[in-house]
């Protein structure tokens, strides 16, 4: 008979962990408060001319006391002078509204920039885009006492005002006008507008009606703090967030008591700031501990939602990742419990386990893997860790073991390999890589008795492959493979 040899099989794991890994900041109380905005303890609904005009100069970070504010005040002064004068009155609603834009392009807006939003700028240099020209209008519009109302689209804003229409035998009703304020005859968008010229020729300019398809109609509030937003975008480019956020601040301020879509919009676009500033990662634990210190600050002053929260269970996950590149585990700790009220149950339990990384990594720098288990095993057994834990302990000692074990089947060391392998097993019994890691070295083993009992039975040296088994079976005598050798060769044998 025979023996084929068999294939030895050369079993490696190795397994890498993949472990997930200056004090001053901005304040979050408004630029301005209500009762420097309106001399109340809370913000009308609807705003007089001056409210609207002052309110705009504020988001414009133009504030009282300045020569820029002194100077735009006395700007609007002449033009509540202009759009209240009899020839103004004795117009109807609808002229005295077209009247207005053209006047306002006459003698203050001179050139369309999309990106400059200030009010103040826009009286000063004549420099406008939707929302400075529109609050503007609005201002105008209300000192001459007409009905005035903001727009609002995701990418644009503009006016519509109301005014009475009666037509012949007919009762009076009041009709929409919409007035788009980034162009001197976009009064009524849609209808021909008559242009003016020297020599006294009509030519008409059309305002397509398009892009309002998503409009909202805002609080003058809502409408005036959209110069706040477009700033605060800007400042978001720049990382800006020392402006960013108090200005965003004085925004939401201003409407929060209003219940409606777009305050919980501007609730939304507010919380935005402070997300962004702790979501930059800093260069050291400690700088970042003190950011999301601040952030829980921030909470206590103006309440948390589903998005706050999302990002403060994110940067305390971030947190211990800085963690665990500097190996600090007392900052972790007390991070871990200071901030912890602030934080999701879902996220506890994950930072548990980083919590975990960060002391076990910390013990064992720079032991060795057999130092790294001894270690590991001390910090189980002291009782400290919770089942969470536990288990993230377990992943470590695995990894210690597994750096073991793996030199051993690459230098084909398979009995001392098996023996350690044993020892792993006991400590760690739910084990599948060490369980794998054994049973890989147990094949090799029976591999290279088989074979070397083959090569004796086919050279017919029976009593050298009878030991080589009998040896074999004293240190595995219920192997199925040695057994089944074992009664070929005694058949041999009894022939």
């Amino acid at each position: 008979m025979h023996f084929k040899h068999t294939r030895i099989c050369i079993f490696l794991i190795f397994i890498v962990s993949s472990f997930t890994i200056s004090a001053e900041h901005p304040s979050f109380e408004p630029l301005f408060s209500i009762k420097e905005a309106f001399n109340t303890e809370q913000a009308p609904l609807v705003y007089s001319e001056d409210e609207v005009f002052e309110l705009g100069l504020r988001f414009s970070e133009c504030l009282p006391g300045s020569e820029v504010w002194a100077r735009c005040i006395s700007a609007f002064e002449k033009i509540k002078k202009e759009v209240t004068s009899q020839e103004m009155k004795a117009l109807s609603e609808e002229d005295r509204g077209r009247a207005i834009l053209k006047y306002l392009y006459r003698d203050y807006l001179k050139k369309y920039d999309l990106n400059q939003t200030k009010l103040d700028t826009a009286i000063e240099t004549g420099n406008y885009n939707c929302v400075s020209s529109a609050v503007l209008y609005m201002a105008a519009a209300k000192a001459a006492g007409l009905q005035v109302y903001g727009q609002h689209t995701t990418q644009h804003a503009f006016c519509s005002i109301y005014v009475n229409s009666q037509k012949e035998n007919q009762a009076a009703k009041a009709i929409k006008i919409d007035v788009e304020t980034t162009n001197p005859y976009g009064f009524n968008p849609g209808s021909k507008e008559e242009i003016e010229n020297q020599n006294q020729i009509k030519k008409y300019y059309v305002v397509p009606k398009k892009y309002y398809a998503n409009r909202v109609q805002v609080s003058d509030g809502v409408f005036t703090g959209l110069i706040a937003g477009n700033l605060c975008s800007d400042y978001i480019k720049k990382n800006n967030y020392f402006k960013a956020v108090p200005l965003g601040a004085a925004r939401y301020n201003i409407i929060q008591n209003q219940k409606n879509n777009t305050s919980t919009s501007v609730r939304n676009q507010f919380d935005i700031l402070p997300c962004n500033y702790i979501n930059q990662i800093t260069e050291s634990a400690e700088e970042y501990a003190s950011r999301l210190e601040w952030f829980t600050d921030f909470i206590e002053r103006w309440g948390s939602n589903d998005f706050v929260q999302k990002n403060m269970d994110s940067c305390f996950n971030n947190l211990f990742v800085l963690c665990i590149k500097e190996k600090n585990y007392p900052l972790a700790q007390t991070y871990y419990k200071s901030l912890s009220f602030y934080v999701s149950e879902k996220q506890l339990n994950k930072s548990q386990e980083i919590l975990t990384d960060i002391y076990i990594l910390s013990e064992t720098d720079g032991l060795s893997s057999r130092n790294q288990i001894d270690k590991i095993m001390e910090i189980k057994e002291s009782g400290d860790f919770t089942e969470v834990q536990l288990k993230r302990a377990d992943l470590y000692l695995e990894t210690a073991w597994l750096d073991i074990l793996n030199p051993y089947m690459k230098n084909r060391e398979y009995n001392t390999g098996y023996s350690e392998s044993l020892e792993a097993e006991a400590m760690l019994p739910q084990s599948s890589s060490i369980k794998k890691m054994k049973q890989a070295f147990y094949s090799n083993i029976i591999a290279l008795i088989h074979n070397n009992f083959a090569r004796e039975a086919n050279q017919k040296h029976f009593d050298e492959a009878l030991e080589i088994l009998n040896k074999g079976l004293a240190d595995f005598p219920d192997d199925k493979t040695l057994l089944r050798d074992l009664t070929e060769l005694k058949k041999i044998l009894e022939k």
